[in-house]
């Protein structure tokens, strides 16, 4: 069997995982074409061709991928570009999605799937700020409760555009940029002269949350929770990884409610009360699931196995896992 992922996060190691887990599976992926070839597929491709030019053209991409698939006899595309396009598209093997095309567009868009869920327990109250006078007016009247305020746009991946917003030096935003921090005052000031230049992008902004961060990695079978790792991250930099955790009925609850299928991943975060507020869902594996699956946890394998028919979902194996995983950095020589 062939299967086709089209761009995404850590990509190359899980298609080595599936691999691993069944030599007779082919696993391709597609990146952008300043991406960097890391071992792990069957193969690697440009995604939309030899520069990415049908990349930019909707239609020429759609049918670039028709033609791809063909060329390679593709059995099963897991997209996570163009997914609404492709869901509809009239392709010639198995499409992929972990969720229906309106809950991906829902799980995209923070502050409206945030109000989807502000009846449950684990919801983190979310603003809307169209620009600098409503992020004003919202710190004029944010409580002095200990929780500062952080923002992020509306829409967006893998952390880009998050900042907390504080009092510190006017310099740390530029000096420790994956600190996250940035001046009030600064922080409103470029949004005010982005608006002077044309319309922003929204933000969303809420609580910022203490933690520990625990990231769920899930994998589910048509809105039924089948096993799932929680990695929590630990002040050490290492991370604690463990296959029960007492939210277990709340992501029973989640993937339920929004019919999740296939590996996806959600975020939680303990607030200043103590309680667990979930930060996002992403439709899609998390780059961290590898390490669940290194001491055992086999989420990438069995993922495998349910995509090629090889598993069941009455026949996923739910090893217990409890260990604590630390990281270290290595030089790898990758080809142009």
């Amino acid at each position: 069997m062939r299967i086709w992922f089209n761009r995404g996060f850590s990509l190359a190691p899980i298609a080595g995982l599936m691999r691993a887990a069944d030599p007779a599976l082919d696993v391709f992926v597609s990146v952008s074409p300043k991406s960097a070839r890391y071992p792990g597929p069957t193969a690697t491709w440009v995604d939309g061709g030899a520069e990415g030019e049908a990349g930019h053209d909707p239609e020429a991409y759609l049918a670039w991928v028709r033609a791809t698939i063909a060329a390679h006899a593709i059995d099963l595309f897991v997209p996570t570009r163009h997914r609404a396009m492709l869901a509809a598209a009239d392709l010639p093997c198995r499409v992929h999605l972990p969720a229906s095309p309106a809950v991906l567009q829902l799980l995209d868009d923070k502050y409206t799937f945030a109000e989807v869920v502000a009846d449950e327990d684990y919801h983190l109250p979310t603003h809307l700020v169209r620009g600098a006078a409503d992020l004003e007016a919202l710190i004029a009247q944010w409580p002095d409760d200990g929780a500062g305020i952080c923002v992020k746009p509306r829409n967006g991946v893998n952390g880009l555009g998050f900042w907390r917003l504080d009092d510190v030096s006017p310099m740390l935003h530029l000096q420790q940029p994956d600190w996250r921090k940035i001046q009030t005052a600064q922080y409103l000031a470029a949004l005010r002269e982005q608006e002077a230049r044309g319309p922003i992008d929204e933000i969303v902004a809420m609580a910022f949350l203490p933690g520990p961060e625990i990231s769920f990695d899930i994998l589910a079978d048509h809105g039924r929770l089948l096993k799932y790792a929680a990695r929590t991250k630990l002040a050490n930099g290492h991370q604690h990884i463990a296959s029960a955790h007492p939210l277990e009925p709340a992501l029973t609850a989640i993937v339920r409610r929004f019919e999740l299928h296939g590996l996806v991943n959600a975020q939680f975060r303990r607030a200043i009360d103590g309680s667990w507020k979930l930060l996002e869902i992403n439709a899609r594996p998390a780059g961290g699931v590898i390490y669940a699956d290194q001491v055992g946890c086999r989420l990438v394998a069995d993922w495998a196995g349910l995509l090629t028919g090889r598993l069941t979902a009455d026949t996923i194996d739910r090893s217990a896992i409890d260990t604590e995983v630390a990281f270290a950095t290595v030089v790898q020589d990758l080809a142009a």
